[in-house]
């Protein structure tokens, strides 16, 4: 695995939890093959959500793609609680179909994760769906898939109102770092594939560039360089998925080098690319 990031299968057909705990560090920028669907009750200073940097209320539900990179970062030694359901989205896209409608884009969509700020009352309500969730016997597999649907349809019926306006009320202010390190994920990831440099980016936001890599360290635990790496490579699988030759992704995601390319892919996943394609999609 790479330094700093998690890429972890989920291999499940669902699961939820329910955590309340101290937060003692920040979890560094990682991604699922999996669908992750957090309500949140503890108001987060900084989230990372693909390529934009949040402040996020408390209260807010969040559903994270697969593929999509991101990080949550709660105030250290606060009182941390969500519920998380985790859903594995290949067996999910065999239930309701792998991109035949527009009706589900917000679970497939790693650029676009869906943010819905609930009521009193619709905390309430879907907290009550989710603990009987939780205290269904795994053994009654019947009755913990129906809870499941319960769950997923008073989300979907949110997630489809929520449409077109996914940040309305479930933002805060960003800090001034937060936003410095905000502009610099906005202009890696205008200029991804390119060959960019620090200085670049650091030229750009107008800031010394020492100044901006312990910025961004500090929000996001990790490199500047680390995080084009990330991002490059998450791209890649989800090519490798859609069926792209890998000399075809090298050059898509802005490797100059296949060997380059190929040991960096193998350096973060732990797998070649041919490797990946064959243990997501057994071909």
């Amino acid at each position: 695995m790479g330094q700093n990031f998690v890429h972890a299968e989920f291999n499940k057909k669902f699961e939820i939890s329910y955590r309340k705990e101290k937060a003692h560090f920040a979890m560094p920028p990682h991604t699922h093959n999996a669908i992750e669907i957090y309500l949140n009750l503890t108001e987060i200073p900084g989230a990372l959500l693909g390529n934009r940097m949040l402040s996020l209320q408390k209260n807010v539900l969040m559903i994270v793609p697969p593929y999509c990179v991101h990080q949550i970062t709660p105030v250290e030694d606060d009182i941390y609680e969500r519920y998380i359901l985790t859903i594995n989205s290949k067996w999910l896209d065999n239930l309701i179909g792998d991109g035949e409608s527009e009706e589900f884009e917000y679970l497939r969509n790693a650029n676009m994760p869906t943010l819905i700020h609930l009521s009193k009352e619709e905390q309430t309500e879907i907290i009550k769906k989710m603990n009987l969730f939780i205290k269904c016997d795994e053994k009654h597999f019947f009755m913990k898939t129906s809870l499941f649907a319960d769950v997923m349809e008073w989300i979907h019926g949110k997630a489809l109102l929520a449409d077109g306006k996914k940040e309305n009320y479930s933002l805060n202010e960003l800090s001034d770092t937060a936003k410095t390190v905000s502009g610099i994920l906005d202009y890696i990831n205008e200029n991804l594939y390119e060959n960019i440099c620090v200085e670049d980016i650091a030229n750009h936001v107008f800031l010394n560039h020492d100044y901006i890599n312990r910025v961004f360290k500090k929000h996001l635990n990790t490199t500047i360089r680390h995080y084009i790496t990330i991002q490059r490579i998450t791209r890649s699988k989800q090519l490798l998925l859609e069926g792209y030759s890998v000399s075809q992704i090298q050059e898509m995601v802005g490797y100059g080098s296949y060997e380059h390319f190929f040991k960096t892919f193998k350096k973060i996943t732990g797998f070649t690319p041919r490797e990946y394609r064959k243990q997501m999609t057994g071909e």
